[in-house]
């Protein structure tokens, strides 16, 4: 009877194991993988970065050809300043998905960390290249940026006229409009961009210290000192009020 039982035993361990050991079908997989996806995101918005990592490489390993999940485990790279495997998890994203444009919004920005501008500039065009982009203003800023960069403001002026026209409630398509113009030696029209934005936020403090800064070019020393004094109100400390602090000192 003890032998009976033992060898029942035996036999019900080596079912367990071999269910176990089973594969997992491939809905389980897509299960699986998007347990890890959301908990990987979690991670992500906490903060925490290396425990992202491995939620999100499980989630690719269970899922190899979801774009979502590499662009994830790209924007958890990037975070991690691993600028390498970042690109890497992007590129794969607009593999599988050549009209993914926030990935390749997102491997323009990693390419910009390593200066490689060419790259970057033609990964956000390519985002841009997709009518059906929600979030075209993120890659309109980028290029933006990257074309002042490169010292190229007229081409740079262009994109942030774009982002102010997708988003005219935002000051910041504005702001940075104002700062392409002075860079091609145009205060004034710098000056009425300054003011679109202040209008739409005057809590920012930049935006008062580079409307002084184009009024004192203009000569409205007056309006300059008043845009330097509201920026120490909003912040006495620097870098901006350090800045405000010295251009009045300049007027005086």
């Amino acid at each position: 009877m003890r032998r009976h039982a033992r060898r029942l035993a035996l036999v019900l361990l080596a079912v367990l194991l071999g269910a176990c050991a089973a594969p997992m079908s491939e809905t389980e997989k897509q299960d699986m993988a998007q347990t890890h996806y959301d908990i990987g995101l979690g991670a992500l918005a906490e903060n925490n970065t290396t425990k992202a990592i491995l939620e999100l490489k499980e989630a690719v390993e269970n899922q190899p050809m979801n774009p979502r999940y590499h662009h994830a485990l790209g924007n958890a790279y990037l975070r991690a300043n691993d600028l390498g495997l970042s690109i890497a998890s992007f590129r794969r994203a607009v593999e599988l998905d050549p009209r993914f444009s926030d990935a390749y919004n997102d491997l323009g920005a990693a390419y910009m960390r390593q200066q490689q501008w060419s790259l970057a500039i033609d990964a956000f065009r390519k985002a841009l290249a997709n009518p059906q982009y929600l979030n075209p203003e993120r890659a309109y800023v980028n290029l933006g940026n990257a074309y002042m960069v490169q010292g190229e403001y007229a081409m740079a002026a262009e994109q942030f006229r774009k982002v102010a026209d997708v988003l005219p409630q935002s000051p910041d398509g504005f702001f940075l409009l104002g700062r392409a113009l002075l860079q091609q030696g145009k205060p004034a029209e710098a000056k009425e961009q300054f003011e679109k934005a202040i209008k739409l936020d005057g809590t920012i403090p930049v935006f008062h210290l580079d409307l002084g800064i184009v009024q004192a070019q203009l000569g409205e020393k007056g309006a300059a000192r008043q845009s330097f004094q509201r920026v120490l109100e909003l912040r006495p400390t620097p870098p901006e009020g350090s800045e405000a602090r010295r251009r009045l000192q300049e007027l005086n």
